[in-house]
């Protein structure tokens, strides 16, 4: 049976762009082999305790969790945003949500992770605990004949590590073409306005940004810096550190000839202005 389930699920496009069509077929899919798991089950007998525990232990919750997996990504997919800007806000919301679950079973998440097994007999034997109620588990299947109680706490647990994992893949994807579209915005720029200066000139500025901390609170790498704003400006910035190196050598009191002459001529300019608007009194 889990061959065959494999098989389904390996198939699914999970970044596709019908993953709500394909979650509503597979969880159709699923619960009939649930109920196939379960009227097998039932019309046997399970020959040991030890063979009772590693079916609700192991058996039954993977199928269960992957259930429940798909139910997980068909609800967040259908209540998604429109808008690609909120997507990875969106997700990040569900993450937390995820780590909440696990904060608040903590105890029984390390001890199924750890692989214990002490307490196997009060978790996974039928009729062995007090009826186990938990709002987190949505129960896709009853009767005290087919459930511990613990298996569902058992399949979440593996649903909802391989749902935190789909949503950082949605993220990482939503990233992914986050930074193709502002690398488009770009290339537009780029083709609009070229730095008609030098390249010693340009890295003036690349520094001087850098040291006023006015880009990302001066934190990104001062090379990474010089090639953004060298592809912004259609010019390659790439060596900036012997560019660098050439204006220490400068021999003046200053030397930063470009930003001196960029301040000289700004002053200059609002001088003028303030001239012009005198003589119009």
């Amino acid at each position: 049976m889990m061959r065959k389930v494999n098989e389904r699920v390996s198939v699914i496009d999970l970044n596709g762009n019908h993953i709500i069509k394909e979650c509503k077929s597979i969880i159709v899919f699923l619960k009939e082999e649930l109920t196939g798991l379960k009227t097998f089950v039932e019309s046997r007998s399970l020959e040991s305790e030890a063979e009772e525990i590693i079916f609700f232990k192991h058996q039954k919750p993977k199928l269960l969790g992957l259930l429940l997996y798909f139910h997980e990504i068909l609800c967040v997919e259908t209540r998604r945003p429109l808008g690609r800007e909120m997507l990875d806000e969106y997700y990040m919301k569900r993450q937390e949500e995820q780590k909440l679950f696990f904060d608040r079973h903590i105890a029984f998440y390390q001890y199924y992770r750890s692989g214990a097994t002490h307490m196997d007999s009060y978790y996974f034997l039928r009729e062995q605990q007090e009826e186990v109620f938990d709002v987190d588990v949505c129960h896709f299947d009853d009767g005290s004949g087919f459930s511990t109680g613990y298996d569902h706490l058992a399949a979440r647990i593996i649903a909802m590590e391989m749902f935190y994992a789909y949503l950082s893949e949605r993220r990482r994807v939503c990233m992914q073409r986050s930074n193709e579209d502002t690398h488009i915005e770009l290339l537009k720029v780029k083709g609009s306005y070229q730095w008609t200066g030098n390249a010693i000139e340009l890295v003036e500025i690349v520094y001087g940004l850098n040291e006023m901390g006015c880009l990302n609170d001066g934190e990104t790498p001062i090379h990474e810096l010089a090639v953004f704003i060298g592809t912004l400006f259609g010019m390659d910035v790439r060596d900036c550190y012997s560019a660098y190196t050439d204006m220490k050598r400068r021999k003046n009191e200053s030397r930063t000839y470009f930003l001196d002459k960029m301040r000289d001529r700004l002053n200059k300019r609002m001088q003028q202005d303030d001239e012009r608007e005198r003589k119009r009194k």
